[in-house]
């Protein structure tokens, strides 16, 4: 009977624990996206983490359409300055996935092809963390507001709120899109 207790006690200490080491990883990210990106709002923190949870899934529906957005994209992009997002930048809290910029590419850190294959390999499989978005985007919801009382916005919130019920993306905000010029792919952390 003790043995059992101890083994129910310590499942709740480390249960608590990692829901404890989450709520910090939540914070520290949402910290890092106000300090890096002061323009930021409460879609891009979205953004980020829909895109940690999710991977690139929502975007790979056919490899030549990918392959052709992508080069289009880095046509459009060379003469711009890329500089406003880092080369390599983890996504979310769980850091799954990396947003690549395309400026590894205009600088010949990376091929295009490279980039389309390993962009290919994050998005062609299920790559969803869990079944419970909705659930971990009101925490995260909480957290963000938290770190940044200046992201709580309602009318935003309950959209990201529907958008995250229904499992939908959202695109970065115009405010982010505009300051920072964001021309990236999502592949694996690996």
């Amino acid at each position: 009977m003790k043995i059992k207790t101890i083994a129910i006690l310590t499942c709740i200490m480390a249960l608590f624990t990692s829901c404890k080491n989450e709520d910090k990883a939540i914070r520290e990210m949402c910290q890092y996206i106000h300090n890096q990106y002061p323009l930021a709002t409460l879609q891009d923190v979205y953004k980020t983490c829909y895109q940690d949870f999710f991977g690139a899934e929502h975007l790979m529906n056919d490899t030549a359409a990918a392959r052709y957005y992508i080069h289009q994209e880095l046509e459009q992009c060379k003469d711009t300055d890329l500089s406003f997002m880092p080369q390599r930048e983890p996504t979310g809290f769980r850091h799954r996935f990396v947003r690549i910029n395309f400026s590894n590419i205009v600088e010949g850190k990376l091929n295009e092809e490279q980039l389309v294959m390993m962009f290919i390999d994050a998005a062609g499989k299920d790559n969803a963390y869990s079944d419970d978005w909705f659930e971990e985007w009101k925490k995260i919801d909480k957290i963000a507001i938290e770190v940044n009382p200046n992201w709580k916005d309602e009318e935003l919130q309950s959209e990201l709120m529907m958008a995250a019920e229904n499992r939908y993306a959202v695109r970065h905000s115009e405010a982010f899109r505009i300051s920072y010029n964001p021309h990236y792919r999502i592949i694996r952390q690996e």
